[in-house]
């Protein structure tokens, strides 16, 4: 089931960029880079979180994590 994303976003003192996303009724955080973003663009971003998603490729928090090097 893909990912469905809100539009809202944030940023950690890390300089990481956080996006909001639902699956279903779960709140799901994917943490991207500034460069991942401007190379790919938010919507290969929102895909590739989606697939990882559905792959099971969360971090111990349950957030999926989405870089440059993932493309």
């Amino acid at each position: 089931m893909p990912l469905v994303f809100t539009g809202k976003s944030g940023a950690t003192p890390e300089f990481q960029h956080l996006l909001e996303a639902y699956s279903g009724t779960k709140r799901v955080v994917v943490v991207t880079s500034q460069e991942a973003i401007d190379d790919q663009g938010i919507p290969a971003i929102e895909q590739k979180a989606s697939d990882k998603y559905d792959a099971g490729l969360t971090d111990e928090q349950g957030r999926v994590r989405v870089f440059t090097s993932d493309f």
